[in-house]
């Protein structure tokens, strides 16, 4: 605030000239209006002999500390909110050329955490820091607020802008589909809604202090609600899509079971391509020199899997399953399938897996050097179970 327009405010007070009159001069001489209006708002309404000025407003640690946080779990909530509806749009229209991730579970159970953990604290540290303004109107003056706000505002009105042009381009380009569309809709809606909200709050700033407030106030709570219902509606949903913490374990331990198949299989694999013979048992597997398994033990039972040769080249590979999988393009799978697609479909239960083992096309050469043995000539390492079976 500029200390020569504040002292000529205060000499023109103390002369008893109204307010609006020292505004309109003010303005005619071209000062800015806000600079006016900060300067005006430095001294009270109030009736004595000398100006008296309002107390300055003093930001303290705990108040940068709650605008900080509030923001934080705003962005974060945004963030979170676009990425579920993303994922429910994906599970609704999917996409027929990215079979085997028309949901991403995982993606789907991180927003749904951050959903349920970040939007409550939005709204309680929304609801603290309002109060704090109806107690003391002097608080909107807050530069940490301020700053945290333009610089939403901006961050908003750039993802909107974003939006709009991607949403041309596509129209230009014909490439317009309900998909696309849902997607557009989704990040203008929550990008427009933040863009809106904060604009609005920072016009009712040209409020007088205590006046209107409980218009204010009653939009904020319809606000609040209606996005909380959206929010509360979207969790919900989540939750449904990413299945109980129990599914979601007994899921996992099936898909540990099938990449322990897919190792084992291309293990097999490389035995076959060095001894041209199948491995008696599992135990005769695990010890040949180049082979690298992760496990050839069911991970909840600790009972080994079963393998049995059936002739020649072929043998089967058993294992019991928790759940029925209907297949690799029915969810999303942190873990990439090492070339045995006969392992992604299974029933509950004890699954019999009939495999033929295959030559391998190609080996590595490395040499195996050690600090206490001598060097000795590089062998051919076959490469593993994961990069055999692929082959």
């Amino acid at each position: 605030m500029n200390d020569e327009l504040v002292r000529f405010v205060r000499e023109a007070l103390a002369q008893r000239i109204p307010k609006p009159e020292i505004r309109s001069k003010l303005l005619e001489a071209r000062w800015p209006e806000d600079e006016v209006e900060s300067a005006l708002d430095a001294f009270a309404d109030v009736e004595f002999s000398i100006p008296v000025p309002r107390p300055k407003v003093y930001l303290s640690a705990r108040d940068a500390f709650l605008y900080l946080a509030l923001f934080s779990t705003l962005y974060t909530s945004a963030i979170s909110l676009g990425s579920l509806l993303y994922e429910f749009i994906n599970r609704a229209f999917p996409d027929p050329a990215m079979i085997g991730v028309a949901l991403n579970v995982a993606a789907v159970r991180w927003s749904t955490s951050a959903l349920i953990i970040g939007f409550p604290i939005f709204l309680v540290l929304s609801r603290v820091l309002y109060r704090a303004i109806r107690r003391d109107p002097e608080k909107r003056t807050s530069k940490v607020r301020k700053w945290l706000t333009y610089l939403t505002l901006f961050v908003a009105a750039g993802i909107v802008l974003g939006d709009l042009i991607t949403l041309v381009f596509n129209v230009l380009g014909g490439e317009l589909t309900g998909r696309f569309l849902l997607k557009v809709l989704v990040v203008g809606g929550i990008a427009g809604s933040v863009f809106g909200f904060y604009l609005w709050d920072l016009r009712r700033e040209d409020v007088e202090p205590g006046r209107d407030w409980a218009a204010k106030h009653i939009g904020v709570r319809v606000f609040a609600g209606l996005v909380a219902a959206t929010v509360g509606a979207a969790i919900v949903g989540g939750l449904f899509l990413a299945g109980s913490p129990g599914r979601a374990r007994l899921t996992r331990l099936d898909d540990r079971r099938e990449v322990d198949l897919q190792m084992i299989s291309g293990a097999v694999d490389v035995f076959w391509s060095q001894n041209q013979e199948l491995p008696a048992d599992l135990d005769q597997l695990s010890r040949e020199r180049g082979v690298r398994l992760r496990s050839i033990r069911d991970p909840e039972t600790a009972e080994p899997y079963e393998y049995r040769p059936t002739g020649e080249k072929s043998y089967e590979l058993c294992a019991s399953f928790d759940r029925e999988d209907e297949g690799p393009e029915d969810r999303y799978r942190s873990e990439p399938s090492a070339g045995r697609e006969l392992f992604w479909t299974h029933g509950a239960g004890r699954v019999c897996f009939p495999v033929e083992a295959a030559v391998l096309s190609r080996v590595v050469l490395e040499p195996q050097p050690t600090l206490e043995e001598p060097r000795v000539e590089p062998r051919a390492r076959p490469v593993t179970g994961e990069e055999g079976a692929g082959e």
